[in-house]
C-alpha cells in the first residue's frame, strides 16, 4: 500500500493527503522524532543498523554518538508510507538548513526507514539514506547543434544488440532505449548531456563523438565508472 503525505517541519506544519491511511500520523510523528537529537533514541531498536553514502554498515552505538544539535532546520517531505500491518517502510526527503557563517547550508537527505511493532512499541532496525548532491545546470544550444547529434545507436549488452533513438523536438533532445521510456538529455555543452531525470552532480553523462562531417558517430552513457557505448546505425 503506498500512500503520500506532506509535511513541514521546519513550520510545524502537517498536512496529509486525502488517501493517508489510519496510521500514517503515527509513523510521521516517529520520523519527526527521530529527526531531532532530543529525541532520536526513543524508538530506535538496539540492533538497529544504518546504510550510508559508504559501503559501510553502522550500528545504534556508532551512529549515537553523532546525534548533536547544530541549530539545524529540518523540513520533511515526499512522505511516504508503506504498511504491512506489524512492519512499516516509510520513505522521505529531509532538507536540512545549517547556519554556516552568517548564511545558511542546505543539505538533501532521501531517507528509507524499516520499522518493526515490537512489544507493542514501534522500534527502528534499518535506515538507508543518500545525500543528495547540488543539481547540474544545463546550458542553451541551438537546434542545428542538436541535429548533428540525432539518429539511431546500437550498443552490444553481452551478445544482444540494443539499440537507443536520439531524437530532437524544438530545442530539446530526447532519447529512448528499446523497452524503456523516453527521457530528456540535457546539455553541459555540444557533445556532453546529463539524464535530465537525474540531474545531480556525478549522476549519469551522455558524451557524442563527432564524426569529420560535423555528426556524432558514436554516443557513450557512463555512470559510475561503467560505460556503454553504441554507434550510430542506419535508421
Amino acid at each position: 500500500m503506498r500512500r503520500r503525505i506532506a509535511a513541514l517541519v521546519a513550520l510545524s506544519v502537517w498536512s496529509f493527503a486525502a488517501e493517508a491511511g489510519p496510521r500514517d500520523a503515527l509513523f510521521l510523528e516517529l520520523v519527526k522524532e527521530r529527526n531531532a537529537p532530543a529525541t532520536w533514541a526513543k524508538h530506535i531498536g538496539d540492533d538497529a543498523v544504518w546504510v550510508g553514502n559508504g559501503l559501510n554498515v553502522a550500528t545504534r552505538a556508532e551512529v549515537s554518538g553523532v546525534q548533536i544539535d547544530t541549530g539545524k532546520r529540518v523540513e520533511i517531505t515526499d512522505f511516504q508510507v508503506r504498511d504491512y500491518g506489524d512492519a512499516a517502510v516509510l520513505t522521505y526527503l529531509v532538507v536540512e538548513h545549517h547556519p554556516q557563517a552568517g548564511g545558511e547550508t542546505t543539505v538533501r537527505l532521501r531517507k528509507m526507514d524499516t520499522y518493526l511493532l515490537r512489544d507493542g512499541r514501534w522500534q527502528l532496525v534499518a535506515n538507508a539514506e543518500v545525500v543528495g548532491k547540488p543539481d547540474r545546470k544545463s546550458v542553451s544550444i541551438d537546434a542545428t547543434a542538436l541535429d548533428r547529434l540525432t539518429g539511431t545507436y546500437e550498443t552490444m549488452l553481452g551478445s544482444k544488440a540494443v539499440r537507443t533513438k536520439i531524437w530532437r523536438e524544438g530545442t530539446r533532445l530526447f532519447a529512448q532505449t528499446e523497452g524503456q521510456e523516453k527521457g530528456e538529455l540535457l546539455p553541459l555543452g555540444p557533445t556532453l548531456f546529463f539524464d535530465a531525470a537525474e540531474p545531480q552532480e556525478g549522476g549519469p553523462e551522455n558524451v557524442f563523438v563527432l564524426g569529420a562531417d560535423g555528426r556524432a558517430t558514436t554516443w557513450t552513457w557512463r555512470s559510475a565508472g561503467v560505460e556503454f557505448p553504441a554507434r550510430r546505425v542506419p535508421d
